[in-house]
């Protein structure tokens, strides 16, 4: 249950790209089961109780995204309004095949399903999916595909982190189902058909959309008169990440802000003046690595990390895409994470 009325408001500055709706983070966990019952389709199951009340606690991340009433310019995220889409499916390899695979980086996609959001009536989009994949063997994956407008990395950590724990907790005071209602196997009947099925992965078909690299930096925000804005400290880090990975050099890019009430803008920028910015920004900023998010420590069962972890931002736009990440009131309100993506060099 959600409070009536509660809502997300987005800021969307002309010119808006509509490309900017399907712009979403990706991140695929690799499992080893840690036990007999553990098989994918047992861990999709208790995924449902636990993500149900997980999720109590966050509302955001089950909205739906629609065009605000008060004026033009403005959509908002209706809490609790649309849900998390579960899917579960099969890869006919085994975990090790897929994590060699010289090709792994461009069949990832199909291990966090996605759809684009209808650009002309959004509102019926799902933009929070998680998937549930077997690999031939002891192996699964799961993989999460969360809207850029839902939330940031940073927020999204924070709530899988979260989940993560309730889940442990629940597993282990014996409050999943040792036989769950949500189990593919419980709706089958002998003889007879069934709609609810896990899909079949080709995994030797890349799905990577427009190549893409991200790099994350920690910004020493100064408070002072004259310290650079959010559209400044952007451009020095996509400076930095473009000399740092040879990536291609972008004249625009979009720029996502929140601020401490949690409202979200969205902007079209460019980089003119970048000489002038970097000449004179005294501020400290470092290159941040994802595991520092703490993903990489996610348990569904107690002890069993993932053994591999992937993160990717998608982007559908052919230009740079920044992400201002502001810190929660238990972090260090000074400081900035700053999530920068660009074009790969072709």
């Amino acid at each position: 249950m959600a409070k009536p009325g509660q809502s997300r408001r987005i800021s969307v500055a002309a010119p808006f790209r509509p490309e900017v709706l399907q712009n979403h983070l990706q991140i695929i966990l690799y499992y080893k089961k840690a036990r007999e019952e553990e098989s994918a389709s047992v861990v999709a199951a208790w995924i449902k109780e636990s993500l149900n009340v997980a999720i109590a606690d966050e509302p955001l991340l089950a909205g739906r995204l629609r065009r605000d009433d008060e004026g033009d310019g403005c959509w908002e995220i209706k809490f609790n309004d649309s849900g998390v889409r579960l899917v579960q499916a099969s890869a006919e390899m085994t975990m090790s095949e897929f994590l060699g695979s010289k090709e792994r980086d461009g069949r990832e996609g199909q291990l966090a399903y996605w759809v684009d959001l209808d650009k002309e009536n959004p509102r019926y989009s799902a933009l929070f999916y998680i998937q549930v994949t077997q690999f031939q063997g002891d192996g699964y994956s799961i993989g999460i595909s969360c809207s850029l407008l839902l939330a940031d990395p940073l927020f999204l950590a924070r709530f899988l982190k979260s989940w993560a724990q309730t889940h442990t907790q629940m597993l282990a005071q014996g409050q999943l189902s040792m036989n769950p209602m949500f189990h593919l196997d419980y709706f089958k009947r002998s003889g007879r058909p069934t709609h609810i099925k896990s899909i079949p992965l080709d995994c030797s078909i890349s799905t990577n959309p427009t190549p893409t690299t991200t790099m994350l930096f920690k910004v020493a925000r100064a408070r002072d008169q004259g310290s650079p804005s959010y559209n400044e400290l952007a451009i020095l880090c996509l400076k930095e990440a473009t000399q740092r990975i040879e990536g291609r050099a972008t004249s625009n890019f979009t720029l996502i802000t929140s601020d401490h009430a949690g409202d979200l803008k969205v902007e079209s920028c460019g980089t003119k003046g970048l000489d002038q910015i970097s000449k004179s920004f005294g501020g400290a900023f470092s290159v941040a690595w994802w595991d520092e998010l703490g993903i990489e420590e996610m348990t569904f069962d107690q002890g069993n990390r993932p053994i591999h972890a992937s993160y990717r931002v998608v982007s559908c736009a052919d230009e740079g895409h920044v992400i201002v990440m502001l810190p929660s009131d238990e972090e260090d309100s000074t400081g900035l994470m700053i999530n920068t993506t660009i074009l790969k060099k072709i």
